[in-house]
């Protein structure tokens, strides 16, 4: 017998679904309508407002299987809530129920930060940062590398094997915090343990970082005055965000953790909207500005003391946050800053850090980076099928990535908490990293599947999934 509540609620699901298509049009088959209808709710209102940016969102979707990952975290986290089966229980327990989380931790979203000391592996994207279960966010980190590793063709026990080596590392460095009390020590360069994975991307963040590559990237000298370049991606900056660019500035200050500078540091030099930035994130407003800095370039220089800091439009995080019965930390923006500083790696990283709220919109506001790279998969898979890495290298990410959340989770006093929920709920006829890789291999395969479904549902309806059909 199916129960009625949630019969219920599918079938609303599918009224949604005609409603919002007209009742017309090719039929869907129920997973595909869960699909459509969960990502017109998550932008509903950028369908309406930014329709062309929504569009270029869905069709980058539907490329491929990463930006298919990046872009249904409410996907995922809708399904977690949805399970009426075995696929229901997740890892939860006394203490361990609300934690600061990072929210999507895919491989793109773990890179290269720079702190007081030097460079060290971090997560670099806190946009979907809540807190929640912990439970939510291991499933979604065991999904990520596997999804990302199986576009270089590597075989099902290995994938199986990365989940597990991931879950021993996540377990055994909760232990290690417990039992010590003292922070893990964190990942640089010179770690011995890190892998050629990470030290290598390790080495390049390092090297754009002290060349300051942002500047050479994004800017460029025009008659001994320097300011953004305008292309594709860097467009002039619409009024009202240009007249009210000032107020955002001094607002932000406000906020910035390193405090608010002297003004002449804030001087602003130039202005833009970056556009086509991220998958998910893509459709929501991003804008550049240029700063005077400490002190301004020498005639013929490449560059003197100028920098550049994002304005990040920060919209509702994936997570169905009002089940878990509180909503978000203030506004968007706080809710990022609030959320990265409990996780940062280091208290020493992103010193600009800050946000503002305006015209009903909130902004993370930190500074622009190119030294900031993360675990591109693309690169990583090109560099898998080219014999430069191999599986070796990948459980080590692997561990590396398993310590690195740990870390996060384990702050605050929470590793006990965690560690002994784990304990408690592991099955008797198997690890809990046996069950974290079987659940990755049930996500994954879902994935994949959604993607050709969602593929089909792009083609059928149109690019706004029919969303705006008269």
């Amino acid at each position: 017998m199916i129960p009625l509540r949630p019969c219920f609620r599918f079938l609303r699901l599918v009224l949604g679904v005609l409603l919002w298509t007209g009742g017309c049009g090719p039929e869907l088959d129920t997973r595909t309508a869960l699909i459509v209808q969960t990502l017109i709710d998550q932008d509903r209102d950028l369908i309406a407002t930014r329709p062309a940016l929504v569009a270029q969102k869905y069709q980058l979707m539907a490329s491929g299987l990463q930006p298919f990952l990046r872009g249904t975290a409410a996907l995922f986290y809708r399904d977690l809530s949805r399970y009426q089966d075995e696929q229901a229980a997740l890892w939860h327990g006394g203490g361990a129920e609300f934690i600061p989380l990072y929210g999507d931790v895919h491989l793109e979203n773990v890179g290269v930060a720079q702190d007081a000391e030097g460079v060290l592996l971090d997560v670099v994207d806190f946009d979907a940062t809540v807190s929640g279960p912990f439970g939510w966010e291991l499933r979604r980190a065991a999904l990520a590398p596997h999804a990302a590793l199986s576009l270089a063709d590597l075989s099902p026990a290995v994938l199986s094997e990365v989940t597990r080596r991931f879950g021993d590392s996540y377990v055994s460095a909760l232990q290690v915090l417990h039992r010590t009390s003292l922070p893990l020590p964190l990942t640089r360069e010179q770690s011995g343990s890190a892998g050629k994975i990470v030290t290598e991307l390790l080495a390049d963040g390092r090297k754009r970082y002290q060349q300051a590559e942002e500047l050479a990237e994004y800017t460029e000298l025009a008659s001994g005055v320097r300011r953004l370049r305008r292309d594709e991606e860097l467009i002039a900056l619409p009024d009202p965000w240009l007249r009210d660019l000032p107020l955002l500035l001094d607002s932000y200050r406000n906020t910035r953790r390193a405090g608010r500078g002297e003004d002449a540091q804030f001087e602003i030099l130039d202005g833009v909207q970056r556009l086509s930035a991220g998958v998910a994130s893509l459709p929501n407003l991003r804008f550049w500005v240029l700063l005077a800095g400490d002190h301004r370039q020498a005639a013929g220089a490449a560059s003197g003391g100028e920098w550049i800091v994002e304005l990040k439009e920060e919209r509702d995080p994936p997570q169905p946050v009002a089940w878990l019965g509180r909503g978000p930390i203030g506004d968007n923006g706080q809710r990022v800053f609030v959320g990265t500083l409990a996780l940062l790696a280091s208290p020493s990283s992103e010193p600009d850090l800050g946000h503002v709220k305006r015209g009903g919109v909130s902004f993370q506001v930190r500074r622009v980076l190119r030294g900031r790279r993360d675990l591109d998969v693309e690169r990583l898979t090109d560099r898998l099928r080219s014999g430069r890495y191999g599986a070796s290298d990948c459980l080590d990410l692997a561990t590396t990535l398993g310590q690195l959340l740990a870390a996060g989770h384990g702050r605050r006093a929470k590793a006990y908490a965690i560690a002994t929920a784990i304990a408690q709920q592991q099955d008797p006829a198997g690890s809990f990293a046996d069950s974290l890789a079987q659940a990755a291999a049930i996500d994954a395969h879902r994935l994949e599947r959604d993607l050709l479904l969602f593929g089909r549902a792009l083609v059928q309806l149109g690019p706004l999934l029919s969303a705006r059909r008269n």
